[in-house]
């Protein structure tokens, strides 16, 4: 499984080494890689883990396992379409609060039409009932943006659409909010094949930066259920 977590062999070698990493602090990286030479860059995307020497690099390589994502400067959303690609299998999305950037990130990788069908962008509840299904006694007794409405918006969207994977988001991007359901809450699903899993985080970045790490998340938890069918 080592290589399909890497993905890639391909190095900037004018850059030296780097690991990919992503749900890492920059403290857990720090004890688990201790005694190694690096550096490391935190940015939305993750902590970028950056080596000068070859032999930190590879045995770094060991220590981080499935959190890192690629060895190359290779985005999530690219890295998500090359293990599709290589699968011959198909994605297929549906958004609530990101609002179309998740399908947004996934076309702007050159070569998605093999991979991508499309998706839907059910901003509204009269929407999640018409186009997913999502039933309207779950929507008033859970809310919009729940654990519940969320397995339902992926369980239509897979009736729906049909493909290997799928992704939902609902979620409370900003501002506002309630004590019950903060700013930040989120609900991400995914499916792989029989697979379903369903994140709940509460991210606390602001609207934009919000809906940036539930499309991170999303594509980073489809990854791991990708990776982990493989085994």
């Amino acid at each position: 499984m080592g290589c399909e977590v890497c993905l890639s062999e391909e190095k900037d070698f004018r850059e030296g080494f780097i690991l990919r990493t992503f749900d890492l602090s920059p403290e857990e990286i720090e004890v688990s890689l201790r005694g190694l030479d690096f550096k490391l860059e935190v940015t939305l995307s993750g902590v970028d883990i950056l080596f000068e020497k070859e032999e930190d690099w590879r045995k770094a390589r060991e220590k981080v396992g499935i959190n890192m994502y690629s060895t190359d400067t290779s985005s999530m959303e690219e890295v998500v379409g090359r293990l599709l690609k290589r699968r011959g299998e198909t994605l297929s999305t549906a958004e609530s609060c990101t609002g179309g950037l998740l399908s947004a990130r996934i076309v702007n990788v050159p070569g998605s039409s093999e991979y991508f069908l499309g998706g839907v962008v059910v901003y509204s509840n009269q929407l999640k009932v018409k186009l997913l299904g999502v039933k309207e006694e779950t929507l008033n007794e859970f809310g919009a943006v729940s654990r519940e409405t969320c397995l339902e918006m992926l369980e239509g969207l897979r009736k729906k659409f049909g493909t290997d994977a799928g992704i939902a988001i609902t979620g409370v991007a900003g501002p506002g909010g309630s004590d019950h359901k903060p700013e930040g809450l989120t609900y991400i699903g995914v499916y792989y094949r029989e697979k379903f899993h369903i994140e709940e985080r509460v991210f606390g970045a602001g609207r934009n930066p919000n809906r940036f790490l539930s499309s991170q998340v999303a594509f980073n938890e489809l990854r791991k259920l990708i990776l982990e069918e493989a085994t």
